[in-house]
């Protein structure tokens, strides 16, 4: 599979991870935060949409507090488009939330490296 596709592959595998952290379900829970961030690079760096620069560590310490706090949320990615290399890979999508009450739109852009055959998430930006 090249690049690009493995990049696409990993914002849709992140968000259904991401997703069940968030309901609180079983199968993420035995991993604790460290498997939601399996495949964060120890340099990532994320600009929120409320402008706010965090790394992993900040992602580290904030998803204990999130774990079963919205049980009927959905995450969908739609418009997902990008260009890769043999080392890297940025894609822009548009993520939609739904937690059961809200709606939240996120225009997001990201960049990957790639580690062995995976696409590891390097930097994260996202826009309401």
């Amino acid at each position: 599979m090249d690049n690009l596709s493995k990049a696409k592959e990993e914002v849709i595998r992140f968000s259904e991870h991401i997703t069940a952290w968030f309901k609180g379900e079983e199968r993420v829970a035995a991993a604790g935060s460290e498997g939601v961030l399996q495949r964060i690079s120890p340099d990532f760096r994320m600009v929120s949409p409320n402008g706010v620069r965090r790394d992993r560590q900040d992602l580290a310490s904030w998803l204990p507090a999130t774990f079963g706090q919205y049980p009927e949320m959905r995450i969908t990615i739609k418009d997902m488009q990008g260009y890769a290399t043999q080392h890297h890979a940025l894609l822009t999508y548009t993520e939609i939330q739904h937690d059961g009450t809200n709606e939240n739109t996120r225009y997001s852009s990201a960049v990957f490296i790639r580690e062995g055959e995976q696409m590891v998430w390097l930097n994260l930006w996202e826009m309401p």
